[in-house]
């Protein structure tokens, strides 16, 4: 029987290769800038496959330091419209909202704490400044009884630790892209890479109203009960722990369908093939009224761990959000496959051969990931 290629742990994949020089990033942020930073490498990683400038000469060496979102005005989001919406797509409702909801971004961490996960001194040392106030971290992290010639080399406390993460932390932990391959009314298809997280429906058009500002006072924010439903055609594979592939084809009326890197547990660690969480917010019985307003009477909430996933709107359309930021914020999708993404070099020779059947070797198994030291690394 011929060998069957499974999504391995990205820890198998990462490139070694001897270089002239390491070129050191501090990324400081949330989930949503992980996301940001995941597409710019993405970017990089195409373009250097075809004409290698920067990879050629240094090696990469990534460091992530979390960073709660201020809730102060968000940005102005960078929404990209399509012709003609159809009536599935979650229109907003003419309400007065909260307002202390217009400057509420809801963006994780998870990242960072499935870092914490792996190595214990970024548990300890990073995620636990984390919760100090600005002061405590600005503080000089030697006492100040020193003698005056070491003035010099007093740094803050947080200084400090980010100077020692960035010289002594060489061991990557490997955290795996995901790309989704979107359709628009007009038969647009557009590719795009997330990290963290992709939200679909009602969860996306949410996200959308809160980073309006101002705005959404006007536009209101209306929680599950109130939402549109949609019914989408969503088809689903798991691999078993046997190596095969299982899909699973349903229809379902949901309000949202979010996906997730399932990185918040240790057991979710424990598994050697990637997986997303899988969760759909279903609409079981709906209350229709020609007098009042339609609300959604019973809800259901169910999660599945998925590698695969494949969304179609049955009749409507529907926004996506990658990675919580809300200038990566999608409308009028009608179609959304996600798988893991590879590294370009692997995918393109096959396109260009047009072989049906993929090489059953190990370079068609190796993972585009986002490398982040730690000093523990990736689990063995």
């Amino acid at each position: 029987p011929r060998p069957l290629g499974l999504p391995r742990r990205p820890f198998l994949s990462y490139d070694e290769d001897a270089k002239v020089g390491t070129l050191r990033v501090v990324v400081f942020g949330s989930d949503r800038i992980s996301g940001k930073v995941a597409r710019a490498y993405s970017d990089l990683r195409l373009k250097e496959s075809s004409c290698p400038s920067l990879t050629r000469y240094f090696r990469l060496q990534f460091f992530y330091v979390p960073v709660k979102r201020s809730c102060g005005a968000p940005s102005t989001p960078q929404m990209h419209h399509h012709p003609s919406p159809s009536l599935g797509d979650p229109p907003p409702r003419a309400q007065v909202g909260d307002p202390s909801l217009a400057g509420l971004e809801g963006s994780t961490n998870d990242i960072s704490r499935y870092i914490g996960l792996l190595d214990p001194w970024y548990e300890r040392n990073v995620l636990g400044l984390m919760n100090l106030p600005m002061d405590v971290l600005c503080q000089c992290a030697k006492p100040e009884a020193e003698p005056q010639e070491d003035w010099q080399e007093q740094l803050p406390i947080l200084a400090d630790m980010i100077l020692y993460y960035c010289r002594f932390a060489t061991r990557p932990v490997l955290l795996q892209l995901y790309q989704t391959e979107l359709t628009f009314i007009g038969g647009e298809k557009r590719t795009e890479v997330f990290i963290h997280s992709l939200e679909l429906g009602h969860s996306a058009a949410t996200r959308a109203i809160k980073a309006s500002g101002p705005g959404s006072k006007r536009l209101g924010i209306d929680g599950d009960r109130e939402a549109i439903p949609l019914t989408l055609q969503i088809a689903y594979s798991r691999t078993a722990a046997s190596g095969r592939s299982h899909w699973n084809d349903v229809e379902k009326v949901c309000t949202s369908v979010n996906l997730s890197k399932a990185c918040r547990k240790h057991e979710e660690l424990a598994s050697k093939t990637e997986c997303l969480n899988l969760t759909m917010t279903e609409v079981v019985k709906r209350q229709n009224s020609k007098s009042k307003k339609s609300f959604n009477q019973q809800i259901s909430v169910s999660q599945i761990k998925v590698d695969k996933v494949q969304i179609i709107g049955v009749q409507s359309s529907f926004a996506v959000c990658l990675d919580q930021d809300e200038q990566k914020i999608l409308q009028s999708v009608t179609r959304c496959e996600i798988s893991v993404c590879y590294k370009p070099r692997d995918s393109d020779p096959l396109a260009l051969r047009g072989s049906p059947v993929p090489p059953q070797d190990s370079e068609f198994h190796s993972l585009l990931c986002l490398p982040i030291a730690t000093f523990s690394g990736a689990l063995p």
